[in-house]
């Protein structure tokens, strides 16, 4: 099984970055499950996502990210795919639910972050006011 190394896809935006952190651990969660506990952890992994995704798109709306729309439908497409391998593996079919784990999922993971939520981060950054260099803390 391939592991995602977060280190190396911080966009060093807090929020996204602790969406992330807690995305792995949730998908680290579920593959290492046994059989008793794989389809509650690959729902709680399921469940995150959904609301990782809420939590992003409303982010993009906030800044009106242009290619919103990409990415949305990026967001539906997996989650989609998710919801199906989850009811395989609620259905007792949890073969492929686990191949989806253990090598789609941090494939997919390294490349939506590289492609798609490094870009929102980007725009983000630059949509929010910078640090005024002369106030200092006191």
């Amino acid at each position: 099984m391939a592991d995602i190394d977060l280190s190396a896809l911080t966009l060093s935006l807090p929020e996204i970055d602790e969406d992330h952190a807690a995305s792995v651990e949730l998908w680290r969660a579920a593959a290492a499950a046994g059989p008793a506990e794989f389809v509650e952890r690959l729902a709680a992994f399921v469940e995150h996502l959904g609301e990782h995704f809420a939590r992003e798109e409303a982010l993009m709306r906030a800044v009106a990210y242009k290619e919103i729309a990409h990415h949305v439908a990026e967001h539906a497409r997996t989650l989609g795919e998710a919801h199906r391998f989850l009811d395989q593996a609620r259905a007792g079919r949890t073969v492929m639910a686990r191949a989806y784990v253990a090598e789609m999922v941090p494939d997919w993971f390294r490349r939506h972050v590289l492609m798609f939520d490094s870009e929102v981060a980007r725009v983000v950054k630059l949509a929010r006011p910078s640090p005024d260099p002369a106030v200092v803390d006191g």
